[in-house]
């Protein structure tokens, strides 16, 4: 994407926007601690309490830190950290610490006190990358959630990364919970067109490559169990309805593609890290009955587990897929990029994607300062079709990431004779 182009200009400033907007909220929702509670940090804390909302709703890891704090001299930089957390988890306007004089002349009572539901606008989902070999890849999402119940997103994005072809295009969704969480309904719209490398362009064959697709696709998705610190298990069910341009000499040839989806979510979260996520997905293509042109079966599986132990952490990440039938091309998958593979350039290994996938990503990382790791990682992994021979490889690399979600690595295959390091780096934000 080259920076002189309207489109490359337009990114630019959708990016800008969002960074200043990103820091406006943070400072505008941000609780710092005036300098009279100063003078109270030589009181120790007799009791933590939540007013304003049911204590119940926050998670159990944050609720036992709260409790951590009894006993202890009052701190009004940890009571201010704890206040952003109460008010991330429960989605509150403001959440302010008052204190009030304990049973004892050196003691304080502490109140968090939580004031009004807030309209929640964040660009969480946003990213930012740069390969070497696929260049950049950004999408900016703008998430508005109103009192955990109604959510909007809309979204712009140009990906050249986690699929063969490069998707430029935007997407919008709506959804709506009901029973706290358990049940919400919603649905996406998307637009894209497609761009590819010559190395594809060359290796694929009539009407296979597509010019551009619109999507459609209602879900519904239900949480039958939740754990106590934010553990959620979700199951997802809907249509995906798509309908393509190919890419072929004849003029407008329109196919279309429609599926079931289903997919069963398990996510973990310890305080504020993620340290368990399974992602299961299957599709299954209908064809003629609905208008279709595709009938295939897919099925995706995404894992992975975290680990810390002091400054050190540890991560472990999987991914397994297999598409049978025949399918659209957007359907296949892709390894060599910064998230499989890394070090491999995915034109080389898989130029038009493959119908089956395996990878794992091991990855160790030790704090250098605050949130600033030190890391180093191996990538395995094979990506191949039905019927030809499946090829394992493995690559390394080691660079610096924050757990803000920066990255910068540097990444090589392993394998006999030349040794090509690839750089990528990027941010979610």
């Amino acid at each position: 994407m080259r920076r002189n182009t309207l489109f490359g200009r337009m990114v630019a400033a959708v990016f800008l926007a969002g960074f200043l907007f990103g820091l406006f909220s943070a400072r505008a929702f941000s609780w710092n601690p005036s300098d009279d509670t100063n003078v109270n940090s030589r009181y120790t804390v007799e009791s933590v309490e939540i007013t304003g909302a049911n204590e119940s709703r926050l998670s159990r890891g944050l609720r036992e830190e709260l409790r951590r704090y009894v006993g202890q001299r009052f701190s009004p930089e940890a009571f201010a950290r704890l206040s952003g957390r109460v008010r991330d988890e429960l989605k509150a306007r403001l959440v302010s610490p008052k204190l009030t004089k304990g049973s004892s002349p050196d003691s304080v009572r502490v109140a968090l006190d939580v004031m009004g539901r807030r309209v929640n606008v964040s660009t969480d989902q946003s990213r930012l990358a740069w390969h070497t070999q696929q260049g950049w890849t950004g999408s900016l999402m703008l998430t508005v959630e109103q009192r955990d119940r109604q959510r909007l997103t809309l979204s712009g994005f140009s990906d050249g990364d986690t699929a063969t072809e490069r998707r430029t295009g935007a997407s919008a969704g709506y959804s709506h919970t009901l029973f706290h969480g358990r049940i919400r309904s919603g649905f996406t719209v998307s637009t894209a067109e497609a761009k590819y490398d010559a190395r594809t362009l060359s290796a694929a064959g009539t009407n296979e490559l597509y010019r551009n697709v619109d999507s459609f696709q209602p879900t519904v998705t239900f949480v039958p169990w939740r754990g106590d610190d934010r553990e959620e298990l979700a199951v997802e069910v809907g249509v995906r309805l798509q309908r393509f341009a190919l890419l072929s000499p004849e003029a407008n040839r329109h196919v279309a593609s429609h599926a079931l989806v289903n997919t069963l979510r398990y996510r973990r979260v310890r305080g504020d890290l993620e340290t368990g996520r399974l992602t299961l997905t299957g599709l299954a293509g209908l064809s003629h009955s609905i208008g279709g042109n595709y009938a295939f079966d897919r099925q995706e599986v995404r894992g992975g587990v975290e680990y810390h132990r002091g400054p050190s952490r540890l991560t472990v990440d999987f991914t397994g897929g297999a598409l049978h039938g025949n399918a659209p091309f957007l359907e296949r998958f892709a390894a060599g990029n910064t998230q499989l593979l890394r070090g491999w350039n995915k034109f080389e290994i898989a130029p038009l994607g493959a119908n089956r996938l395996i990878a794992s990503n091991i990855e160790y990382g030790h704090s250098v300062k605050g949130k600033l790791e030190a890391s180093a990682f191996v990538d395995t992994g094979s990506i191949w079709n039905r019927g030809t021979t499946q090829i394992a490889r493995t690559s390394a690399g080691c660079g610096l990431r924050t757990r803000d979600g920066f990255y910068f690595y540097v990444a090589f295959p392993l394998r006999d004779g030349r040794i090509e390091p690839m750089l990528m780096t990027g941010a979610t934000f």
